[in-house]
């Protein structure tokens, strides 16, 4: 062999190869999304707070459309027992599946479970139609 074709072979299979560069990146890539995969708990706090807000959005919107103090009183009152309606609902209907590197948040109603949320990195993403999974999902009166 010439020293060329030796030179090219240790280009291709040396230590600093692109190809043990690219593995390297990878490995360091699922050692962080599994050091960093949210918890349980962050994921139900996350979907609690977004579930709250849902709900106190929808209790301003009685309250601007009831002049009526009783009606403003009722949909104050409505809110601290829907805060612990909305709890009560999440710790009993919301599983998380844990894939070590990534995790996801569902939500079980009925029978059926819907996909809301996706944690990885430390975060919690919910999904952006996730409101109208957590609507559709609800019990209606």
């Amino acid at each position: 062999m010439t020293n060329s074709t030796v030179k090219q072979r240790q280009d291709l299979n040396g230590p600093g190869s692109s190809k043990n560069l690219y593995l390297l990146f990878l490995l360091l890539l699922c050692i962080g999304a599994f050091a960093t995969n949210p918890s349980s708990a962050e994921h139900k706090l996350i979907l609690k707070d977004k579930m709250r807000q849902l709900l106190n959005s929808e209790i301003d919107k009685l309250k601007s459309e009831n002049d009526n103090e009783f009606a403003q009183l009722g949909a104050t009152f409505g809110a601290a027992i829907g805060g612990a309606f909305t709890d009560k609902f999440v710790e009993e209907n919301v599983i998380i599946d844990d894939y070590y590197l990534f995790s996801l948040t569902k939500v079980r109603y009925e029978g059926k479970s819907n996909i809301v949320g996706l944690g990885i990195f430390g975060k919690v993403i919910l999904h952006p139609d996730m409101e109208k999974t957590v609507k559709n999902g609800l019990p209606q009166n």
